[in-house]
């Protein structure tokens, strides 16, 4: 959530602001500003509202060789234009953007007030921008150095000075932050994926710099300079792309067969005798959204086919529960991003207990990546949608691919087999969702239902309507309905059932035609077509492919998808953007 792009040019920095700001606007937000500075003048532009937005509302600074642009989403003060980014400082001596969180902002705003200081904003963000203002030190530098030393939380900061040679000055904690230069433009990004093609630096937690045209010096904590590594440029922007698509999203879902394509060729490349090595006894898969679900499907095949005890928890209540782990834990971090906040924490909190740690992440370059014993990449490609799609197809598939490489190498070329299959068939399985859509567009709730494996499809099923459509979604075991949250069912209140295993077909079955007894309204996502004497039980029904039964959940996941898609645009909502969440959730 949140991005930031700085740019150091003698040409366009404008230009060069607004197209990295429109390559990390996946993140997530509800306002956007820039601030443009040519030696000792500043001018700072910002709006309520997305980047075309501001697009039509700046102008160049003449002269302007240096800017700082940032999308935010608002965690402290409302959404608006006062509260947006870039935040001025006193005298609007500096200038900053900020991503993360000012854990102790109230005290800092008491001390502040204290010396006199005015807080313009509701922003925690403020009181960085005071706090460079409040001593003078001979270098800006040291004034950075001094002013991070006093906050706790995350934050990737970028700062100007008025009265500077133009230069960025910028930290990082806990929030992603990356900087580039050649000797034509030097940039500062929340993802390398805003940098021209080449080489680029990343910030480790507790580093500040001085970025200046074609250079950029690292210092640490102490004021010591710091020699840093670059690392290797992946090209990624390629296909961050709509093509023909009018929205991200559906163009996400129709990438799932390349994405499952990819993911097979690259995992012919991991070390799975290294996995095997590590020598655990117990299980825990951690992540937040859909990963957390990605994580209760891993759990589930850990189960089955290596009948080792594995669970799923959210990466928020990991970090604060007394769950027992230790050196023979094996702690499987599932992100898209690789930047989760939570899910980053209790990553720490695992290696504290000498947890082993393997994660799967849709991002190299990123913190969970360094953190990690072992990377599985799930391959998916640029997934710019806030609402994750192909991520999770690959996510669930890639775990699959893991268990069945642990059970033995027979297993796990039959396994790869299987999920080129299930790419070959998923391209096949794009239907049209609009008419079931037309129907649920209508309604102010809907109840997903299955059990084991279904019941983890219900809850992403849930999950996705709920995010891009705003009607109230539940999902629960199918056993369940009937202890307590049978109540709520009404004349016409629709219940998506999903069976894709045989032996529960009856059972689910049931459960379904209870609730119809009560008025629901019945719609089948099933293995096999029903019977013609259940054909009238049910408004919509849909046969899935045939594909290995432990990855028929990844191909019926994707009418569900499809199906909140056209919900969403049904409703004229933008799928890609729903209000209040960000693709990359980089604040605890």
């Amino acid at each position: 959530m949140c991005g930031i792009v700085g740019v150091i040019s003698d040409e366009d920095c404008q230009k060069y602001i607004f197209d990295g700001l429109k390559l990390v606007q996946y993140r997530g937000y509800d306002s956007v500003g820039i601030c443009q500075k040519n030696n000792d003048t500043l001018k700072v532009d910002k709006v309520k509202g997305l980047i075309d937005k501001l697009v039509c509302k700046t102008s160049n600074l003449e002269g302007c060789k240096v800017a700082i642009g940032h999308t935010r989403w608002a965690t402290h003060g409302s959404v608006c234009e006062e509260n947006a980014h870039p935040i001025e400082g006193k005298d609007k001596e500096w200038v900053i953007v900020h991503n993360g969180i000012v854990e102790n902002y109230q005290q800092l705003m008491c001390n502040l007030q204290r010396e006199g200081e005015v807080f313009k904003t509701q922003t925690d963000s403020e009181s960085i921008a005071l706090l460079l203002s409040l001593n003078n030190f001979d270098d800006p530098i040291k004034n950075l150095i001094w002013t991070i030393k006093q906050l706790k939380g995350s934050y990737a900061i970028c700062a100007v000075k008025k009265e500077s040679n133009n230069y960025i000055y910028a930290a990082k904690n806990k929030s992603p932050l990356y900087a580039f230069c050649n000797d034509k433009i030097t940039m500062l990004a929340s993802d390398p994926i805003c940098f021209p093609d080449g080489d680029y630096y990343k910030f480790e937690d507790g580093e500040v710099c001085v970025a200046k045209k074609g250079e950029i010096v690292f210092y640490n904590l102490n004021g010591v300079v710091i020699e840093k590594q670059k690392q290797k440029f992946q090209p990624i922007r390629e296909k961050a792309d709509k093509g023909d698509y009018e929205h991200y999203m559906l163009k996400e879902i129709y990438e799932t067969p390349e994405a499952l394509k990819n993911l097979t060729k690259n995992f012919l490349n991991i070390d799975i005798k290294n996995i095997k090595k590590l020598k655990f006894s117990n299980v825990k898969l951690i992540g937040c959204g859909t990963a957390y679900h990605s994580c209760l499907m891993g759990a589930i095949y850990f189960r089955k086919f290596l009948k080792i005890d594995a669970e799923a928890i959210y990466a928020s209540e990991f970090r604060y529960g007394d769950y027992v782990i230790g050196s023979k834990t094996l702690c499987i971090f599932v992100s898209q991003s690789g930047e989760t906040a939570d899910t980053i924490a209790a990553l720490l909190k695992a290696k504290t207990k000498k947890a082993k740690i393997l994660s799967f992440t849709n991002v190299p370059y990123s913190t969970i990546s360094s953190l990690s014993n072992i990377v599985i990449p799930i391959s998916a490609g640029p997934e710019i949608a806030v609402a994750s799609t192909k991520a999770y197809s690959c996510q669930v598939a890639g775990l699959y691919l893991l268990v069945m490489a642990l059970k033995g190498e027979k297993h796990y070329y039959k396994a790869l087999k299987q999920v080129c299959e299930l790419a070959n068939e998923t391209e096949k399985f794009f239907i049209n969702m609009a008419d079931f859509a037309q129907d649920i567009a209508q309604k102010q709730k809907v109840f997903f239902i299955g059990k084991d494996s279904d019941y983890v499809t219900a809850l992403e099923g849930a999950l996705k309507l709920k995010e891009i459509s705003y009607i109230n979604c539940s999902a629960l075991p199918a056993g369940e309905l009937k202890h307590g949250t049978i109540s709520l069912i009404e004349s016409k209140t629709p219940i998506i059932v999903i069976i894709t295993n045989k032996n529960l077909y009856e059972k689910v079955m049931n459960s379904a035609l209870e609730a119809k007894s009560r008025g629901g309204k019945l719609y089948l996502i099933s293995y096999k077509p029903p019977e013609i004497c259940e054909l009238e039980n049910f408004e919509f029904c849909l046969s899935l492919p045939k594909v290995a039964q432990p990855l028929l959940c990844v191909v019926s996941i994707l009418p569900l998808q499809l199906l909140s898609y056209n919900v969403s645009v049904l409703k004229g909502l933008d799928p890609d953007k729903p209000r209040n969440l960000a693709k990359s959730v980089t604040v605890e």
